[in-house]
């Protein structure tokens, strides 16, 4: 690729290199004669566009005449400009090439490649309200460019005059969206910033489920579980807002089962059957019933994610065995970087409600937490399992030092 010449100082922005390491590529691989064609669908270009077709495949000498005697033809041809402008740009003649690409995106506002250029030059002179603009109209016209381009954006969202120039487009939702939302849940996005993102977002309109959920997950990979903890609460009906203690409907209350980063998970595996049950409960009205069909099974749920700060405290619960198991079922509670916290056995069969407890401590460098029910097996025979398990009134409180 050719270097372009330009008479004066370049301003040292980061994002000049969005359109040279991605879009830049990408256009050269795509483009041909068929883009240049405006005025058929089918079949060998014709007119102007045969001009065009045969001065781009000549090179730059011959695509300022070629572009000249399509204009004779067709004045209003941006295809024509775009190649002027091109030309201009190979020249040295930065201004005059920019005057040449913004005729022809007016012209026709679908030519992405002149959006490129015109994207790039103003990325490089700090013009990031106009940048992101054209990588609107870039996105709205080839979303094939989405991934490579968002990917390469999000990682310039540590200046906060982009991320308001892309806030700008993405409040008015446009069909690449979604692409966003991949690209900053992607590993080249930094966690921290794309949360600053998402918040500022938040200021301007209320926030779709998927980027909450984003916001989450930034959260999350930041380590600001309880941030992270605190967005998914507030983002629940009034009347769920209330079960959101240590432990999330640590009592089994709500009606319908939730789902979400921080919300009880169901899934318990082949041969166990989870629900919620009213009636004769521990605490409250309702509990959980746990059925075992006596096919070998590892325990999945119910499991939750926590965000304990730092500290002492007790865990609790009411359960009823009335299973044949041959090992106790446990609470397990462990950082979810690794490293187990505690262990509660639920043991001791009875015909009513048993209640158990345990201390443990919340090291410093353990931001996230997990609780799940498991059972603490020898063999496949400690896995065959039937009968009935009955949990309720799961709480954990800080202790008082």
């Amino acid at each position: 690729m050719r270097r372009r010449r330009n008479s004066g100082p370049v301003p040292k922005v980061s994002l000049g290199r969005l359109l040279v390491g991605t879009a830049a590529a990408a256009m050269l691989g795509c483009c041909g004669w068929w883009l240049l064609r405006v005025d058929t669908e089918y079949g060998p270009p014709l007119g102007p566009d045969r001009v065009l077709a045969g001065a781009q495949r000549s090179g730059l000498p011959a695509m300022a005449t070629g572009a000249r005697e399509a204009l004779h033809s067709r004045p209003i041809d941006g295809s024509a400009y775009r190649m002027l402008g091109q030309v201009a740009a190979n020249d040295g003649a930065g201004e005059r090439a920019i005057e040449l690409y913004r005729v022809a995106v007016r012209r026709d506002p679908r030519d992405w490649q002149a959006h490129a250029f015109l994207m790039d030059t103003a990325f490089r002179r700090g013009a990031r309200g106009e940048g992101v603009r054209h990588l609107d109209a870039i996105l709205r016209v080839n979303p094939d460019l989405a991934k490579p381009l968002l990917e390469q954006l999000v990682t310039d969202f540590g200046d906060a005059r982009l991320r308001q120039a892309a806030i700008d487009a993405v409040v008015g939702e446009p069909p690449w969206a979604g692409q966003m939302w991949a690209a900053l849940r992607g590993p080249k996005a930094d966690a921290g910033i794309t949360a600053r993102f998402i918040q500022e977002l938040s200021a301007r309109r209320p926030l779709t489920t998927a980027e909450r959920s984003t916001l989450i997950d930034a959260l999350l990979r930041a380590g600001s579980a309880t941030d992270a903890r605190a967005v998914w609460v507030a983002s629940l009906a009034s009347p769920l807002r209330r079960l959101a203690g240590t432990v999330y409907d640590g009592d089994f209350e709500e009606m319908e089962p939730v789902t979400g980063a921080f919300a009880w998970t169901w899934d318990a595996g082949p041969g166990v059957d989870v629900t919620l049950e009213t009636g004769a409960a521990a605490s409250g009205r309702q509990f959980l019933r746990i059925a075992f069909s006596g096919r070998a099974t590892t325990l999945r749920a119910p499991s939750q994610r926590l965000a304990l700060v730092p500290g002492a405290y007790t865990l609790s619960a009411a359960f009823d065995d009335q299973t044949d198991a041959s090992r106790p079922f446990e609470l397990e509670l462990s950082c979810t970087t690794g490293g187990g916290l505690t262990r509660m056995e639920l043991s001791g069969a009875s015909e009513t409600w048993q209640r158990v407890s345990t201390s443990f401590d919340v090291p410093a460098n353990c931001t996230q937490q997990a609780l799940r029910l498991t059972q603490r097996s020898r063999s496949i025979a400690d896995t065959l399992v039937s009968g009935l398990l009955r949990l309720d009134d799961v709480q954990i409180r800080k202790t008082l030092q």
